[in-house]
Parts: structure tokens; sequence; C-alpha cells
């Protein structure tokens, strides 16, 4: 019997190591085939360019990947204390093979990152997110990579002459634009030669959104910084603000070496430039726009102002900036009547420079629509998926308008010929701007203005009717009126009147002839400008 017992047992062993075999061998398998659509999906993925590919930490453990992965790419391996991926783990531990049934899990976690190291170490960078904010390491990241922008370098004639630049050896404005630009905010002001405090003026919905991106940037290029909120809003562009501003800017102890940096749209950029160029006879200005309007035109070529007397930009100096910072990302919290108003400097910039420009507007906006214009008439906007969103296009937007107006402020900085023709459509969109007690945005405005100025230029024979139709059709395609609004012509005389183009009582007016082919007119009456805007009220409703 004990024979007997002993035979059975060891057949009963001997068909356990079998079946452990074939477990083990499916196993096995089943890793193989793992490993090999793991392989499949990393070649695949590695393939492709402007993406990221976020890995799990045992993928880079296969050479195959690894020389797949490290081949062209910027690679970051995310890592934390041991104690806090514990933390993070504890409660699905279970569910990872390798943690499984382990009673001191950060030292597990400890051992597999001891023994990944030697894969791990092929990687560009490391990022510790140990403080496990994600917003920030995502931050303090892309601080850290080099992304790939365009850059237009603005001349300042006369550099010398202006402290904040001359303390530098700087002779331009540089402008760059382009995705992620302004998580290098920090290394770009270091590249124009700013080391020292910096203050960031902005209101407060800027703070909320755009400030830690902002702050983690100067902070990884080691530039302490301090914040100043401004009351936003065309009606809070007044020298009272600008007064509060520099009575902050002296609390803090700011000096000649500080670099004020305006992260807002337009008023936030005249109301900060405005302070920058006065505090101490002028100190180093950079410019964050948040707006499409500032960053394709208001932040750029130096202009600042305040309002008063019932006037646009009454008071206000030239004052360029020694950096604007143009990152279609920020403009992804701004409302739909915001961006609209960007676009109505876009097609400005467009018809006064960059006829490609115009036409690619058109391809984005429009489609097959362009000959009768978007469903809906005037102002009816985009559909469910908004095109003017874009952030190609808005990207493609701001370098081309930086290009255009760069190359006008660069040839004529103090708007002493060529660059009165970045006022097209201003001179009847100021006054109506004013006249609406800025109902209007100043993009409305300009919308309207620029319709206006068109019809001038038909009614003169300088431009033909189908140019006028076109951009109609364009500037309704971008969500914005072209049907200038009833108004008292009186007041609008008396509006007009305070403009800084007019010269011996008549008004100069830039006509387009044609896209990239502009003229300036200095013999129009106000009774002629009043009935262009009537001509086209009066065309929209018959």
């Amino acid at each position: 019997d004990d024979v007997n017992q002993g035979r059975n047992n060891r057949d009963q062993y001997r068909r356990q190591c079998d079946r452990s075999n074939e477990r083990g061998d499916s196993v096995a398998k089943r890793r193989r085939k793992q490993s090999a659509r793991e392989r499949q999906a990393v070649r695949a993925a590695s393939a492709r360019r402007g993406v990221v590919i976020a890995t799990g930490g045992g993928a880079v453990l296969d050479p195959e990947n690894r020389d797949a992965l490290f081949r062209d790419a910027d690679t970051v391996r995310l890592t934390a204390r041991a104690d806090v991926l514990a933390a993070r783990l504890a409660a699905d531990r279970d569910s990872r093979p390798l943690l499984a049934g382990t009673d001191d899990l950060a030292a597990r976690i400890a051992m597999l990152l001891d023994a990944r190291e030697p894969a791990y170490a092929g990687c560009d960078r490391t990022l510790d997110t140990s403080d496990g904010d994600p917003g920030h390491a995502a931050a303090r990241l892309a601080a850290r990579l080099e992304l790939p922008h365009a850059v237009t370098e603005i001349p300042v004639p006369g550099a010398a002459g202006l402290p904040a630049l001359a303390a530098r050896g700087l002779a331009s404005s540089r402008v760059v634009s382009g995705r992620g630009a302004a998580c290098r905010l920090g290394g770009h002001l270091r590249a124009r030669g700013v080391d020292g405090r910096v203050v960031l003026v902005m209101p407060e919905v800027v703070r909320a959104h755009y400030h830690g991106r902002l702050a983690a940037s100067l902070e990884a290029a080691g530039l302490p910084h301090d914040v100043v909120l401004i009351r936003d809003g065309d009606a809070e562009k007044t020298l009272g603000q600008v007064g509060e501003l520099l009575a902050r800017l002296a609390g803090l102890g700011c000096d000649r070496d500080t670099c004020v940096v305006a992260a807002g749209g337009g008023v936030t950029g005249d109301l900060a430039g405005f302070a920058a160029a006065i505090y101490m006879r002028g100190v180093s200005l950079a410019m964050v726009p948040t707006t499409l309007l500032a960053q394709v035109d208001a932040h750029i070529g130096g202009k600042t102002g305040v309002n008063g007397a019932g006037a646009k930009n009454l008071a206000g100096s030239f004052w360029p900036p020694l950096l604007v910072v143009s990152d279609p990302v920020l403009l992804s919290t701004l409302p739909g009547r915001e961006l609209a108003g960007g676009y109505a400097e876009v097609v400005k910039t467009a018809l006064i420079g960059d006829p490609a420009l115009l036409a690619r507007l058109e391809d984005a906006l429009l489609g097959d629509d362009r000959a009768t214009g978007p469903a809906g008439g005037a102002g009816a906007g985009p559909g469910p998926t908004d095109p003017r969103r874009d952030p190609r296009l808005l990207e493609a937007c701001a370098a081309a308008c930086a290009a255009v107006k760069g190359g006008v402020v660069g040839r004529d900085p103090w708007e002493l010929g060529e660059r009165r023709l970045l006022n097209l459509g201003h001179t009847l969109g100021h006054a109506l701007e004013a006249q609406s007690a800025f109902g209007l945005s100043h993009g409305e405005a300009v919308s309207l203005g620029l319709v206006a100025a068109l019809r001038l230029a038909v009614d003169r024979g300088i431009a033909g009717t189908d140019l006028l139709r076109r951009t109609r059709r364009l500037l309704r395609a971008c969500g914005l009126p072209t049907t200038p609004p009833a108004a008292d012509p009186e007041a609008l005389r008396a509006r007009l009147r305070l403009d800084k183009k007019r010269i011996d009582g008549q008004l100069r007016f830039i006509l387009p002839r044609a896209p990239g082919d502009c003229v300036v007119v200095d013999d129009v009456t106000e009774d002629q400008a009043l009935a262009a805007l009537e001509e086209e009220r009066t065309c929209a409703s018959s």
C-alpha cells in the first residue's frame, strides 16, 4: 500500500508539474503577445509628430521601445518620492501585479525604481512631481522645452535714447508667437537681458486662468516676481488707474531694473505700458497678450494710451516693449465676442499688407460659401464647431500680423508716414466706440469703421464694390457687425473733432484699393464720413 501510495503521489506531482508548465507556457505566450502589441503601439506612436506620448513605467524597459521612443523625441521622466508614490497607489495596489501582496509598499516601489534606473537614465529630462499639482508640473516642464516659435524683430530707431532698451544693449522689440510660448516667458525675458524683479500686471480673470503657468516659467528662469491686479474694461483706462499703478510699483520698491510685464488684453497693455513709460522716467516693458486683439495689434508697436474728455487714447506715449509673447493657447478661455473683436484687427491687417492672410481667413471661415457668405447674415457667427478657435489659424494670424505691423512700425516708429496705414477703420471706429459709451467693443467698432472706409473708397472710385462685399462677408463670418447703428450725427461730429489724425479741419482716412494696397487721403470732410455710415446703414436695410 505504501508503495502504491507513493506511486500515486508521484504521478499526481508529475501531473501538477505538467499543468504548471502548461500554465507557465500560456503565461509566457500571453506576455510575448502583449510585448509584441506594445512594441507595435510604441512604433506607431513614435512615427507621429507634434504629439505627447505617455507611456507606463515599464514600457521603456524594452530596448526596442527605448530605441523607438528616444530616437527623435524629447523624453521626460516624471518621478516622485517613493513614499508619495506609495500613497498614490495604495488604493489600487492589488490590481498591479508587481505591487500586489506587498507589506511595505514604499520599500517595494523604491526597489523597482532602483532596478529600472539604467533604463530611465536615457531620458533627456527628469521632473519631480511630488507636489501633486499636474498643472504646475506641466508648466514647469513646458518652461524647459525648446518649442518652435515664430520670431519677429521690430527695429526701434533711436533705441539708444530709450533707457529701458539701451541699458540692455537692445535695438529692437522682439515678438515671439506660437503654441506654448507663454510657458517660456522666463527664458525669453532672460534672453532679452532681464535678470531682476518682474512685476506681472494683470486683471483678476487673467490671474485666475494663467498666473500659475507664468509664475512657473519665471520660477524656472530664476526670476522673482510680484503681481499687481488692475480693473479691466475700456472705461477703466484712465489716468486715475495709472496713478494707482504707479503707487503700487513704488510700494513694492521697484527700481529702474524692474521689468513690468503686462499680461492681459489691450486695456492692460495700455495701462501697464503707460505706467512703465513714466515710472522713474521709464522701466522695461514686456507683453503677454491674452486676447486676440492684443496679440495681433494692441501689444505690438509700442503705443500706450488712456482715455479722457470723451476721446479714445487722449493721453499716452510711445514705449516699445523689449518682448511680446503671443501664445494662442491663452485664447482658449476668451469669450466669443472678444475673439470676434480680435479678428477685426486681423482683417484690417490683411487688407493693409497681407493678401495671403486674407485668402487664408476666407478659406478657414467661409470655405465654399465665399460667394454668398455664411448663412444667418451679419453677426451670425460660427456654427457648432468654431473654426475661429483653430489654434493653427490663431497661430498663423499672430505671426502674420506681427510681420506686417512689425515691418510698418520698424520703418515708421513714431507714426510720421507709413504707420498711418495701421489706422484703417479706426477714425470712424473710435468715434462710434466712444459714442456708444463703450457699449461697442473696440473690434466691433473697427469692423464698422472698415466697411465705412471701404464705402468711401468705392464712392471715390478708389476700390471696386467686390472688395466691399468680400470684406463684409468675411467680417460677418468672424461674428462681427457690418451695419452701423443709428447715432446722433452731431454727437459723432464732436467725437471726430477730437481725432488725432485731423488736419486743418479735415479728416485723414486710410482707404483700401485692393488687398495689400491702401492709400492715405487727407481731404475727407465730416459730412462725407457720416454719409458713408448712413449709406452702409441704408444698404443693409434695403
